[in-house]
């Protein structure tokens, strides 16, 4: 027998035994309720996220909880409902709270299950004292930090979250809309209003980073440069003008020990060195069946908040990544449809449609051209869902 025969006997031997494997974990078929949010007891709005788990095996991770009744309710039985706007989000105007008393969440399903979490006492948070940003030693980006302190020593524990906005322009700018109601073929494409257009666009992003930090071990609540976000020199946010709202909280000991472990249950792991997963218990709970797991943490407290804007003109003359898109033609012959990458709006047009002679298949033939460029190229929309309408707080 020759070397090779032997190999592909041994090869067919080894696939013959293998078997595929999938584990239970990405078929199970539960769906636990994950409930995130803090009951705002000053000033601000309580918003309220209520998700349920998916099977891993699944490509849409988004599973919001609708039609579930929400109450805010302290220990002695006074209720604040809240309202459901976006599928999953429940919210609820200022609370105005009594700082003395207690307060926890209940939550009933549309199912009948129902939820509720620890009784927790309102905590003070003190203002943040400065938001700011530092130029890298390196010069390579920059990083954004906060100073606080609280005069009574009583928060101790805190943690922060941020919502970027900045400003998003396009590779290429659009004037015209494809409009196929127009009669004539060459007014099928007309000017933009000023409303309509779409080169120009705010993108908001949230925080997915646990931001915490504490003073227990100190003899002052003092917190000196705490860094909140690094933003690369390259980056898109910092090319026209940039703004980052940051909100800060205290937290109990509870509260920042469940942090702590979702921290580093989700951004501390990836070596053998760093530390195993491990149960995250939280202060929620079914109320209908005691044995199902909830996750997630309610605290209350207030809510302290400063924004700052980063205008490109502060920064050192970073080099931004090139455009890369380019305008290319379109175009289709007469008493034919209109090319149909710009009929289902594959493509925008980049100016009027002209009369011109189409070369399709070697022979020109009277038709009608257009430059047109991708639709993520010259409608900003697309981008990180983009908005065109300017924000109420942007300077």
């Amino acid at each position: 027998m020759s070397k090779k025969i032997y190999f592909l006997i041994v090869q067919m031997a080894l696939l013959s035994c293998r078997k595929s494997y999938n584990p239970q974990v990405l078929s199970s078929p539960n769906s636990f309720l994950v409930v995130e949010g803090v009951v705002a007891a000053g000033q601000d709005s309580t918003i309220i996220n209520l998700n349920r788990t998916v099977r891993i095996s699944r490509s849409n991770t988004a599973n919001p909880e609708s039609g579930a009744t929400v109450v805010v309710e302290s220990d002695q039985g006074v209720k604040y409902t809240l309202t459901e706007g976006k599928k999953g989000r429940y919210l609820a105007p200022p609370l105005n709270l009594d700082n003395s008393r207690r307060y926890h969440l209940l939550i009933k399903t549309t199912d009948g299950r129902t939820y509720a979490s620890d009784y927790e006492p309102v905590k003070i948070t003190p203002p943040m004292d400065s938001l700011y940003y530092i130029i890298n030693r390196d010069n390579a980006g920059l990083t954004v930090f906060i100073n606080t302190h609280d005069p009574s020593n009583s928060a101790r524990y805190y943690r922060w979250d941020y919502t970027e906005t900045y400003v998003y322009n396009t590779d290429l700018t659009s004037y015209f809309i494809f409009d196929p109601d127009q009669f004539s073929d060459t007014l099928k494409s007309v000017l933009r209003k000023p409303d309509q257009m779409i080169d120009t666009c705010y993108v908001t992003r949230h925080s997915t980073s646990v931001l915490l930090n504490s003073t227990a071990a100190l003899t002052q609540d003092i917190i000196q440069s705490n860094p909140i976000e690094g933003i690369p020199d390259t980056s898109e946010r910092l090319k026209i003008r940039y703004s980052v709202l940051v909100k800060q909280y205290a937290l109990t000991r509870e509260a920042y020990d469940f942090w702590y472990n979702v921290k580093r249950n989700t951004q501390q792991i990836g070596t053998i060195f760093d530390v195993q997963p491990s149960e995250i218990p939280g202060n929620i709970h079914c109320t209908s069946n005691p044995s199902e797991p909830v996750i997630g943490y309610i605290s209350v407290s207030t809510i302290s908040q400063r924004r700052i804007f980063i205008d490109r003109t502060e920064l050192p003359g970073w080099i931004f990544p090139l455009p890369q898109c380019n305008p290319f033609s379109e175009c289709w012959l007469r008493g034919s449809p209109v090319a149909s990458d710009l009929a289902v709006g594959n493509v925008i047009p980049m100016g009027q449609i002209m009369p011109a002679d189409c070369n399709l298949d070697g022979i020109p033939r009277p038709g009608y051209a257009v430059k047109v460029a991708y639709y993520f190229c010259a409608d900003c929309r697309y981008h990180l869902n983009g908005v065109t309408a300017k924000p109420s707080f942007w300077k």
